[in-house]
């Protein structure tokens, strides 16, 4: 258990690769107290020494010289002894031996990463870059964090001077702090050193990944499940995000938001200037993309107004007061978004005081996605966000590429924009998806419906997807719309390839005019003979856009 137990610095061990901040903490600490010894090894010597620091070089201190090339520096016991040795109870031994005490250890570790990035590099070559002695001073001095501070990051030195200066020492709980993140740090390269020894010299892929910041949430997905949410080191996104407002995130709420995020996000990466994504229990009830954030925020709660009550709605532009009367009488779990303006949060805080508000970085984009299956771990890379030179060649005619426009008919009224957007939106239903865009009165990318999580895709189409489409066209337009024309105009976008005719032959039977698919089915020419006779277009982009 911590306490304020203070210890006094008199002994410094300073042996970093990395010399940010240094010779500024170095002189810091010999103004608090002139008396200090620092022990030094190496280029941190040097280093010292160039700026005119009072240290000891560690061979000097030992009575034994650095050997092998660098490989052994601090493997001494005078070193690991001074570090371990518990006061109090072997102050004798340790007096005996001429050991002296070690009260701070200033140490980080070769970078072994950037080295392990570089696949080519000979294994001779990487183990160079393994740290021993350094990970050795972190393991004795988290041991014995008692007495000793271990400091591995530039980034507590300021911390550090101004406990020394206040209290004149280093307490009890500083010293844990310290500990565990100098373990954690300790971990995390030995984990990272295991999983290039087993790849490169057991050829065998191994990962540790690293969760840390666990907390405890009320419940799981439901309420007699207990549940945690904790963060991967070295990702942003939802679980990194700013809280700006309203109650404690739910499991339920973290998994929506996730994929409300990165749906939204997808949008922002391909340049889209407003985005809306709304997500109810896993999927996708809204999405679009817009001319400013009030048509956009419309345009995307009029594809499924039903299932957008208690949504989660994650939005890739600054929201402002704009927003206050699209939110004001609408029920959202969740708002997310880059950044939100200081008037609307007042608002919220006022209005809305429950309802949960995440900044969250939209620039960085994870590049592996996991899930957890019985017995194990799925790992795969993000599907990339579409380019607008690809898209361009993909309104082009594909037959000698065999992607791109397939058919007879070319999709004159679907431009590289719509098809981007469609693209990206099928990526977020459930498999087998489908996605029926268009732009709107507004001029607004625009999901009409979606049909998704079925066995079959003519039952995505002919349940869901149409049924709903009509629906909401029906809503906007009375029952004097020409739902022929209006469905006409639409993109019909799948996640995977049409096995059959028969789905072309129901979408040509309601109106549906235009089609983009990843093809590759054995029965293509089937499905295109089908899009041919009803005068339809058809675009083969040679990729699947899956979500299970």
């Amino acid at each position: 258990m911590s306490d304020e137990k203070i210890v006094h610095i008199q002994t410094v061990l300073m042996s970093v690769s990395d010399k940010r901040g240094l010779v500024d903490f170095a002189k810091r600490l010999l103004q608090i107290n002139p008396k200090l010894q620092i022990i030094a090894t190496g280029n941190t010597a040097k280093t010292l020494q160039a700026a005119g620091c009072s240290i000891t070089l560690i061979e000097d201190y030992t009575k034994f010289p650095e050997c092998f090339n660098g490989r052994v520096k601090t493997l001494h016991p005078k070193i690991e002894g001074g570090i371990l040795f518990r006061r109090g109870v072997h102050d004798a031994e340790a007096e005996t031996l001429d050991i002296q005490a070690i009260d701070m250890v200033l140490c980080n570790l070769y970078d072994f990463a950037s080295a392990a990035q570089d696949k080519e590099m000979a294994v001779d070559d990487l183990i160079e870059q393994m740290d021993i002695g350094g990970s050795t001073l972190i393991r004795s001095s988290a041991k014995n964090h008692r007495s000793v501070s271990i400091v591995v990051s530039p980034e507590d030195y300021q911390g550090i001077l101004n406990e020394l200066g206040e209290k004149g020492g280093i307490t009890q709980k500083t010293r844990e702090r310290l500990a565990v993140k100098a373990v954690n740090l300790s971990a995390d390269y030995e984990a990272l050193i295991a999983q290039e020894f087993s790849r490169r010299l057991g050829g065998e892929e191994t990962r540790r990944i690293c969760l840390h910041n666990g907390k405890a949430l009320r419940y799981g997905e439901n309420p007699d499940q207990d549940a945690w949410v904790f963060s991967v080191k070295g990702q942003k996104g939802v679980v990194e995000a700013d809280v700006l407002n309203g109650k404690p995130l739910s499991y339920n709420n973290l998994e929506d938001a996730s994929i409300a995020f990165r749906a939204a996000q997808e949008l922002y990466l391909m340049g889209f200037a407003y985005s809306v994504a709304v997500v109810k229990h896993g999927g996708i009830c809204g999405y679009a993309s817009g001319q400013n954030e009030e048509s956009c925020f419309e345009s995307a709660w009029a594809g499924d107004p039903k299932s957008a009550f208690g949504s989660v709605i994650a939005c890739g532009h600054e929201l402002t007061d704009k927003m206050i009367p699209c939110l004001s009488k609408r029920f959202v779990e969740l708002l997310i978004a880059p950044s939100f303006s200081e008037t609307l949060l007042k608002w919220i805080a006022e209005k809305k005081p429950n309802l949960r508000v995440l900044r969250v970085d939209f620039d960085e984009k994870a590049e592996e996605s996991s899930k957890s299956i019985s017995g194990g771990v799925l790992v795969q890379t993000t599907k990339k966000a579409s380019l607008e030179e690809k898209l361009q060649k993909l309104m082009e005619q594909g037959k000698e590429t065999d992607s791109g426009v397939m058919t007879r008919r070319i999709p004159t009224e679907i431009d590289s924009k719509l098809l981007g957007f469609s693209l990206a939106a099928v990526k977020y239903v459930k498999s087998n998806a489908l996605a029926l865009t268009r732009k709107d009165r507004e001029g607004n990318c625009q999901v009409l419906s979606v049909g998704g999580g079925q066995p079959n895709r003519i039952d995505s189409l002919e349940r869901l997807a149409i049924p709903k489409a009509i629906e909401n066209l029906e809503a906007e337009y009375g029952e004097s719309i020409n739902l022929q024309e209006e469905l006409g105009r639409c993109l019909l976008a799948s996640d995977g390839f049409f096995p059959f005719a028969d789905s072309i032959e129901y979408a040509a039977s309601v109106g549906i005019r235009h089609i983009v698919q990843p093809g590759g089915s054995v029965r293509d020419a089937e499905v295109l003979e089908a899009a041919n006779r009803y005068d339809m277009s058809m675009i083969f982009t040679r990729e699947r856009y899956f979500t299970h």
